[in-house]
């Protein structure tokens, strides 16, 4: 199964948070379409949503206190889509070339949304599931009445986890630990860096997950490649090898890199990945609930400094929020002034580059407890060396 399988109640507590955040707001409902947010309020898993595009989902959310959602779907997965949502409306449409307007703006009038406004995720890391043009002509249809963004609300909601999806997350992090293990104790000089992958993809399938990506780097020379696919290109002895490793458990992402030498590594390669383990461990074991996220940074920043280091991982951030998606709300970062709260799970990964030696980002996940961080990922800090 690969669906998160909360219970209904779960989800229900969901849409009832949502519609007060709409009450409050003056909306009259909402209709969603992103892939993670239908996901995250009906339980509903499109098979193919970002390789298909003539097959729109859309998830209805009436303001109204106690109202029940509505899903919309095309009829090819309109069976699996009822055996998985919470609730019972699941209705269908057969159009391939163009969305389905008139039903969605029946269902509109029928929830008490068409008068408006209705709202959508329209703002900061959302993406509708409609074309432009698609959407204008919804848009011109409903006037006078507006579509509102409601983007920050769904946000509000998502950004702070659960214990049924801080579980998931812990899943998805042991999957990797253990594809990682493999991973480092069968590659060898003569495979190539897609071999690796390989390795990596069979372990993930084995152990009941799902490959969400591989960014891999190796070899003198190629360290600036930190978002680069696998290529062909043949491991040599003495190689550093680093991958950044996406895995996904029911739904629920894990987003860490770790490396290994096909061989022994150099006093500068372990001197340089100590340095940076300690680093985020320091970074992990200062984080707190009442922080910004631009204070984790801060202390990044004092913390190199007082280590002699020089950052050069130019991700634009020193790590993001996870959950449904790989990348989330936060940005850790020192333009982002949210208080990371009880509940909220992202990533730290520092790092810097250097040509001759190696990639050195040792990605960690963390959830944040009143307490302190509790870790997501369990992968081994060590540098692996053949």
């Amino acid at each position: 199964m690969i669906h998160p399988g909360f219970a209904s109640t779960e989800y229900e507590r969901r849409v009832r948070a949502l519609q007060a955040g709409l009450r409050g707001r003056g909306v009259a409902g909402a209709m969603l379409t992103a892939e993670a947010n239908y996901n995250y309020f009906a339980g509903y898993h499109h098979f193919a949503p970002w390789t298909t595009f003539c097959r729109p989902v859309f998830l209805f959310v009436p303001a109204a206190e106690g109202a029940e959602p509505v899903l919309l779907v095309h009829v090819f997965p309109a069976a699996d889509a009822k055996r998985d949502v919470w609730f019972d409306d699941v209705r269908s449409y057969d159009s391939l070339t163009y969305a389905p307007i008139p039903k969605v703006l029946a269902i509109c009038k029928e929830l008490g949304i068409e008068g408006g406004p209705m709202g959508m995720e329209m703002g900061a890391e959302h993406r509708i599931g409609l074309t432009f043009i698609e959407f204008d002509d919804l848009r011109r249809q409903l006037h006078p009445a507006e579509v509102a963004d409601v983007g920050d609300l769904i946000w509000d909601l998502r950004i702070r986890k659960g214990e049924p999806e801080i579980a998931l997350h812990k899943e998805s992090g042991r999957i990797a630990a253990a594809a990682f293990e493999r991973c480092f104790s069968q590659v060898r000089p003569g495979m190539t860096e897609a071999d690796a992958t390989r390795i990596l993809g069979e372990a993930i399938a084995e152990e009941g997950g799902r490959v969400g990506f591989f960014i891999v780097t190796s070899g003198k020379g190629f360290f600036d490649r930190v978002a680069g696919l696998p290529r062909d290109r043949v491991l040599q002895p003495g190689d550093f090898l680093w991958i950044d490793l996406g895995v996904v458990y029911r739904g629920y992402w894990t987003d860490h890199c770790r490396a290994t030498v096909l061989g022994t590594a150099s006093q500068g390669q372990r001197d340089n990945w100590r340095a940076i383990t300690a680093l985020t461990r320091a970074t992990v074991d200062q984080c707190r609930p009442g922080q910004t996220a631009a204070e984790v940074v801060s202390f990044i920043e004092a913390e190199g400094r007082r280590m002699g280091l020089t950052f050069s991982f130019a991700a634009g951030r020193s790590g993001h929020g996870i959950g449904l998606m790989s990348t989330e709300p936060p940005h850790i970062a020192l333009y982002d002034h949210t208080v990371l709260d009880t509940g909220m799970a992202f990533s730290i990964e520092p790092g810097w580059i250097d040509q001759d030696l190696g990639v050195f980002v040792a990605e960690e996940n963390i959830v944040l407890r009143p307490g302190g961080a509790d870790m997501l990922t369990v992968t081994s800090r060590e540098l692996v060396e053949q």
